[in-house]
């Protein structure tokens, strides 16, 4: 059966990644890219940011490099608060958060304590 918990995760992640885009109706809403691909991208598109962040970006790669999804997703989420993104960098945040997200919410599902704790706190965030 189908976890409940699972769709409504994903639906939140997918709504709030959607609110990161830019509006005007330019946007592209954002789409999984492989969690792979993620540290390369953020690399070369926050190359010329500001050292915060840089940080938060480090941080980020930091956490996907141990398969730390819950520090994936709460970086990413912060960066996506930043005011100083660029269109393309806000875009790029949403879609790794719904990447992340995802990887989240398989992690929560085969007993990860922290990715349970991370899907728990966001449930009681909305």
């Amino acid at each position: 059966m189908k976890n409940p918990f699972r769709s409504l995760l994903v639906l939140g992640l997918s709504a709030a990644a959607l609110l990161l885009a830019p509006g005007c109706g330019r946007a592209r809403a954002p789409k999984e890219i492989p969690t792979a691909e993620i540290p390369g991208e953020a690399g070369t598109l926050f190359a010329k940011a500001p050292a915060p962040v840089k940080a938060l970006v480090a941080q980020a790669t930091t956490a996907l490099a141990a398969q730390d999804w819950s520090g994936a997703w709460v970086a990413f989420q912060a960066l996506g608060e930043r005011k100083d993104l660029t269109d393309e960098q806000r875009q790029f945040v949403a879609s790794a958060i719904v990447s992340i997200g995802a990887e989240l919410n398989k992690a929560g599902e085969q007993g990860d304590a922290r990715a349970a704790a991370a899907r728990q706190i966001h449930r009681l965030s909305k």
